[in-house]
């Protein structure tokens, strides 16, 4: 994705940026995870399930957000 992203909304430029998931005692860029979200004692359980980092891109005429998960190149 390292074309200029166009917002669907307005046609204007989008610039990329990240959505901030805040886990004390750290900071982390947001994940999307594959299935649906399952529930144990300590939270959500993650182990064994795809990730993916997501990319945020944002209007700055309108502030439309489109998000992206791609997958991991090789």
């Amino acid at each position: 994705m390292n074309t200029p992203v166009k917002c669907p909304k307005c046609g204007q430029d989008m610039k990329e940026g990240f959505v901030v998931d805040h886990a004390y005692p750290r900071s982390d860029v947001a994940r999307w995870v594959a299935g649906r979200p399952e529930f144990g004692i300590l939270g959500l359980k993650l182990l064994g399930r795809e990730q993916r980092p997501i990319r945020t891109f944002s209007c700055a005429n309108c502030g439309y957000l489109e998000s992206y998960a791609p997958a991991p190149t090789m």
